[in-house]
């Protein structure tokens, strides 16, 4: 068996814990743990977990928007994803305001998307499904054919080295509803 160590109340030892038995094992649980602080809280910290109303350009990071939803307010910005590496962080950005001309790039032309996105026709009561294709690295809202309406809603995990894995539900209109997606990153 281990060591074993009684931590107590009102000791001036490094490793009181209010009383306490604990063997070294326990008290090392973290060994080998390779996550930073950062990464640990960016997992288990929930407040701010909604991040403010983002205007302009955007380009998002693990630190401040990974594993959190962003709030978008801009009819025409450009919001570019981080490098995909692996990580499995996931980039969620809802729409607050339509987009008139407003996109979702990927930070480099060697970065694409995997999967597709849900969406709904709000003046024929349709449906359509639209997968990204091989290199596509874009996702474009005009407000109408293309979506981009108020609460659509996009998802990015980092799935691997060059690789987001997207879905979304977005709300289409005018009758020539079309892919959001395209490869226009260089």
């Amino acid at each position: 068996m281990g060591d074993t160590y009684v931590l107590r109340k009102g000791v001036a030892d490094p490793t009181d814990l209010a009383g306490v038995t604990a063997t070294a094992a326990e008290l090392n649980i973290m060994d080998g743990c390779t996550a930073t602080a950062a990464e640990i809280n960016a997992v288990a910290d929930m407040s701010g977990q909604v991040v403010a109303p983002a205007t302009g350009n955007l380009s998002l990071t693990a630190a401040t928007h990974g594993n959190r939803v962003v709030y978008y307010d801009d009819a025409d910005g450009v919001i570019t994803l981080p490098a995909a590496t692996g990580t499995g962080y996931r980039y969620t950005v809802i729409l607050k305001t339509a987009f008139t001309a407003g996109s979702i790039k990927a930070a480099s032309a060697s970065d694409s998307f995997l999967g597709g996105i849900v969406g709904v026709d709000d003046d024929a009561d349709a449906a359509y499904a639209w997968k990204a294709e091989t290199d596509d690295d874009t996702i474009t809202g005009n407000g109408t054919a293309t979506g981009g309406k108020v609460g659509d809603c996009y998802e990015f995990i980092d799935l691997a080295t060059g690789l987001f894995y997207v879905s979304g539900f977005i709300t289409q209109s005018g009758g020539s509803e079309a892919t959001p997606f395209s490869a226009t990153v260089s």
